[in-house]
């Protein structure tokens, strides 16, 4: 059996955001936020995602927010299915992601969120698609465990 990876330098995200699209059923702001988080958590985790790390998002399971879970699946391959994606109800934009070793904290910048309510979703998804991370997303340092 072939183990998948992701290389998130390499990583195209047009392609991640289409097949988030197809899993999720609708193109929004909170699955490319997902998606873009969760590849950034690779980055800095230095993991090649599926397995050997684990995410805990807070989005809890009420849309719109939870829309974010379905992108962190598809931007990191931490899964509920698999068992490395909990998720809890904590009703923010945010996630736990780890590894053996370290640890990381992503979340989407309040600023961003706040622009949500009223905009066209379709419109909002495809302008954090080429957002500058930093402007998307607040993240601790790794840190060991």
């Amino acid at each position: 059996m072939k183990t998948l990876s992701i290389h998130p330098a390499t990583a195209d995200l047009t392609e991640m955001i289409e097949r988030g699209t197809a899993l999720h059923g609708h193109l929004g702001p909170f699955l490319v936020a997902g998606i873009r988080m969760g590849l950034l958590a690779l980055t800095l985790l230095e993991s090649p995602g599926y397995f050997g790390v684990r995410a805990t998002s807070e989005a809890g399971r009420k849309t719109p927010l939870s829309c974010l879970n379905d992108g962190i699946q598809i931007g990191s391959g931490c899964t509920t299915g698999k068992g490395n994606l909990e998720i809890v109800d904590g009703g923010a934009p945010r996630a736990r992601f780890e590894t053996d070793s370290q640890s990381v904290v992503i979340e989407l910048r309040n600023e961003i969120v706040q622009t949500f309510p009223g905009a066209d979703t379709m419109e909002k998804a495809r302008e954090l698609e080429s957002l500058p991370i930093e402007e998307l997303l607040t993240w601790t340092s790794p840190s060991s465990l």
